[in-house]
């Protein structure tokens, strides 16, 4: 369950991060539009929202929200590295 949650939270980090303008012509090679934005940034919300169930299912409430909290920074940080060290995708 923990892993789940880890997953789910690092998906919906990675859809927010991709509705920025810099970070989807990083990965994409073009601007996208503002209709994808809204969906990549709507549906990471909601995923990210999402792997708090499994958090709570695995640590219970009480410690499920607090675990919640670092697993959303493990996430981010796994993100974090992944920028910087993988290298950009080649233009097609």
């Amino acid at each position: 369950m923990i892993a789940f949650a880890l997953f789910l939270a690092t998906l919906g980090l990675a859809a927010m991060g991709m509705s920025q303008p810099q970070h989807h012509g990083w990965v994409m090679h073009r601007q996208p539009s503002h209709r994808r934005s809204a969906l990549l940034r709507w549906s990471g919300l909601a995923t990210v929202a999402a792997s708090l169930v499994p958090a709570m299912a695995a640590w219970g409430p009480a410690f499920g929200a607090v675990g919640w909290a670092g697993l959303l920074s493990l996430a981010a940080f796994l993100l974090l590295l992944a920028r910087t060290y993988i290298p950009q995708p080649p233009k097609r």
